[in-house]
């Protein structure tokens, strides 16, 4: 059944509003905070009413984790698409890569993502799927015995902190002389300080 130009229309305006709103919330958030944010002044900020927001979203809560949701899904399918290699401390690195590079690039996404959020806020699911994305070889490894610290936790805590400060470091202070070889040297440290080495791999490094 064919989609007449009036519901194409109309499905286009919907979108257009809907996106108005989101990114007026995500401006307004990085710009005043959770507290400082009301729908009242999100209204002004993107020019729709009060009701229309409500229209589409039915609370603030809710906005909120909408925007989140979109956000983190670009998140998510960027990790999803880091090609897979046997070896899992590589597959590790490969994702780690992948986060700081998103996280540089999108810098607004980036002070979203790292804004305290109401305590009990349950997560968006993307942003779920994309941690057991990135820590799914930090298990692995355990699995295998790889790891050289049996706390899976401390050590996937490790590594989110190193690239949290990768990415927060560098976006604060861009002038800053910042080497250009910094995410592969942190990288490696990351690996070596955390994963066991194989014989192969131990030879090579010492080679």
């Amino acid at each position: 059944m064919r989609t007449s130009p009036a519901e194409l229309r109309r499905h286009r305006q919907r979108e257009e509003a809907r996106r108005a709103i989101l990114d007026a919330t995500e401006a307004l958030l990085l710009e005043a905070g959770s507290d400082g944010f009301s729908m009242r002044r999100l209204a002004e900020r993107c020019g729709y009413t009060t009701p229309t927001i409500y229209h589409y979203f039915e609370d603030k809560p809710a906005l909120i984790d909408a925007l989140l949701e979109e956000r983190f899904a670009g998140l998510l399918r960027r990790v999803r698409r880091v090609p897979r290699p046997d070896d899992p401390a590589e597959h590790m690195r490969a994702l780690s890569r992948a986060f700081v590079d998103f996280g540089m690039r999108n810098p607004t996404f980036y002070r979203l993502l790292t804004m305290p959020r109401p305590e009990g806020a349950t997560p968006p699911r993307s942003a779920e799927a994309a941690r057991a994305v990135f820590e799914e070889p930090i298990h692995q490894l355990a699995r295998e015995a790889k790891l050289h610290h049996a706390d899976v936790e401390a050590v996937t805590q490790t590594a989110w902190v190193l690239l949290h400060g990768l990415i927060s470091l560098r976006l604060s202070r861009p002038d800053h002389p910042w080497s250009p070889d910094l995410v592969e040297v942190a990288l490696e440290t990351l690996i070596r300080g955390t994963v066991r080495p194989t014989p192969a791999a131990e030879h090579r490094r010492r080679a």
